[in-house]
């Protein structure tokens, strides 16, 4: 959990330091600064925003760097920093902190810090390409198997390696080398296709029991659905050795663990009782694909907290909801929330309402009566935090 924040130069919070409690709310109006600290937050623990890839975006006006700064205390304190800069020309840096160390790589903040971001009203994970969606599997799978993030990291080194090989225009002449990386590509794709395979397996379990809660007259139609990038039953190998002249031709290698995909199937019956199987998006409204996009997040929260019970080594998540009532409708709100609060991690929200507040005080009131929920009203990047809203079992006392 984090228990203390530190900004400096984000888009429009020029220097700002909070103190957070479990579950924390920032009440605002478009464009005062809210999404911006779930923002930063997102980018210490992934190193990169979830709105702009570009440093310089959302690096404070007239700033060269913006730095993200966390107090930590999931098992002891601990501190996480980043430092993003950019120069003159628009070249941008990365420094990374641990307990006061340099760090070199964003793994080392990541795998401290989960965050889970739940943003409804963003649509791409269904209807963009694989990319998002495998990412989505490969998070839960970097923070559950201990062995997963060095093995893809091997994969894509040789991936690249690879691809540069063939597009080297005397490349017919030298087969060789480009056979002599392809025996360890298809190793390491099989072992991440096996680390995805035993998380995904967990992970449908868990989307189905959230379908029954969101989109309960779906519970027998919809499922995630999981494919390789490539043909299991056969070793990499062997394929790649059958498609190299196609894979010279266009410059790139085009099956393996990079091409890997989780879809969400919707299964339902013809006119003749024929099984028919075609991606949920092409099929739902947008209001029902808003809470598909939920499901999806909260299975993935449900799983890893349900993990930790039985390895209290893995931190739980920090979950970020974005403009929570915004993109669903009461109901769906209150589902959202029984979840969320059910659940032993630390929540970030931002809305535009203060009625927000209520409904999570009496929520917690009958969830977790001890709790405490802390409200920020952000304006012009400015936090000031509000009294903090007690659950009615802590008032009495």
């Amino acid at each position: 959990m984090i228990s203390k924040l530190r900004i400096h130069q984000f888009r429009n919070v020029k220097q700002a330091t909070l103190s957070l409690a479990k579950h924390n709310v920032l009440i605002g109006k478009n464009g005062s600064g809210k999404t911006s600290l779930l923002e930063a937050v997102f980018l210490l623990s992934r190193g990169k925003s979830f709105r702009h890839h570009e440093p310089k975006r959302y690096i404070g006006h007239h700033a060269t760097e913006c730095i993200v700064w966390a107090m930590t205390d999931f098992y002891q304190p601990c501190t996480l920093a980043i430092k993003k800069q950019t120069d003159l020309s628009g070249k941008s840096d990365t420094t990374l902190k641990f307990d006061d160390k340099t760090v070199l790589g964003q793994s080392v903040l990541s795998k401290h810090l989960p965050v889970l971001l739940i943003d409804p009203s963003s649509m791409t994970v269904l209807d963009e390409g694989s990319a998002t969606r495998r990412q989505m599997l490969d998070w839960l799978v970097f923070h559950v198997k201990p062995d997963f993030y060095e093995q893809w990291l091997n994969y894509q080194r040789l991936l690249k390696q690879r691809n540069a090989l063939l597009k080297q225009a005397n490349i017919r002449q030298h087969i060789h080398q480009l056979t002599a990386w392809d025996n360890q590509l298809s190793f390491y794709a099989h072992a991440l296709h096996q680390h995805r395979l035993q998380i995904f397996e967990q992970w449908q379990l868990a989307f189905e029991q959230m379908v029954r809660r969101l989109l309960p007259a779906y519970q027998d139609m919809l499922s995630l659905s999981y494919q390789a990038g490539f043909d299991v039953g056969t070793p990499l190998l062997h394929t790649l050795t059958e498609r190299i002249w196609q894979d010279i031709e266009l410059g790139y290698t085009r099956v393996g663990s990079h091409r890997a995909d989780v879809s969400v199937v919707f299964k339902t019956m013809d006119e003749q009782g024929k099984k028919v199987r075609e991606q949920a998006s092409h099929v739902l409204s947008r209001g029902e694909k808003k809470l598909l996009i939920t499901a999806l997040k909260l299975s993935q929260l449900t799983l890893i907290c349900q993990l930790n019970t039985q390895d209290n080594q893995l931190n739980l998540p920090v979950v970020l909801i974005d403009d929570i009532d915004a993109e669903l409708d009461q109901w769906a709100v209150s589902m959202l929330l029984d979840t969320i609060l059910s659940l032993p991690c630390q929540v970030i929200i931002t809305s535009l309402n203060q009625e927000i507040c209520q409904v999570i005080d009496d929520k917690l009131s009958i969830l977790s009566p001890s709790a405490i929920c802390r409200v920020f009203h952000v304006e012009q990047g400015e936090f000031l935090a509000a009294q903090t809203a007690l659950s009615n079992d802590a008032k009495d006392e």
